[in-house]
């Protein structure tokens, strides 16, 4: 809706993601923001459930064609995984000048810089999520600043070009 704080999530809805802690924090974070909504787009057999557990405050559009135009309107990224790989799906949102709410798992902590790039919280605590997401929603110049930060951490630490150059370096190195 117009007026609506989007927190925006990609992910499988599947147990790994966290999406139902996303959806237990929802209630602290609209006592603060009420404008709040929490967008996911991706689908699995979750839905049904996270749907019941947020109603009006989670919006599930399913796979959407144009995720860009999606984290162009979001507010923050929230990725509140329980364990993940690489997880791409961080850069795209640094890529978009997105602030980023995610859990120190896996490697998480080598793509999002806590405290410069976004907020890290533990796993499975709505309660540190909700704080950390509240917290960005009521300062936005520390948002956009920390989404201006993982923008440039983006571009300088995962470009293709890095990737590419430190490849060699690594084969230069076996011979």
């Amino acid at each position: 809706p117009e007026g609506a704080r989007v927190l925006i999530a990609v992910a499988r809805l599947v147990e790994q993601k966290g999406l139902d802690v996303a959806v237990a924090a929802l209630p602290a974070i609209r006592a603060t923001h009420p404008e709040a909504v929490l967008v996911v787009l991706g689908e699995g057999p979750l839905r049904d459930r996270l749907r019941a557990e947020a109603g009006d405050a989670l919006v599930l559009p399913g796979r959407a064609g144009d995720v860009a135009a999606w984290l162009r309107r979001a507010d923050l990224f929230v990725h509140p995984a329980r364990w993940e790989g690489f997880g791409i799906v961080l850069l795209e949102a640094m890529l978009a000048s997105l602030p980023v709410v995610a859990t120190r798992v896996s490697a998480i902590p080598e793509i999002v810089a806590d405290g410069d790039t976004g907020l890290l919280v533990p796993p499975d605590d709505p309660a540190a999520l909700a704080a950390a997401v509240t917290t960005l929603l009521g300062d936005r110049e520390r948002a956009q600043a920390l989404g201006a930060a993982g923008l440039a951490r983006a571009r300088a630490e995962f470009s293709v070009e890095r990737m590419a150059r430190e490849t060699l370096s690594v084969y230069e190195q076996s011979v």
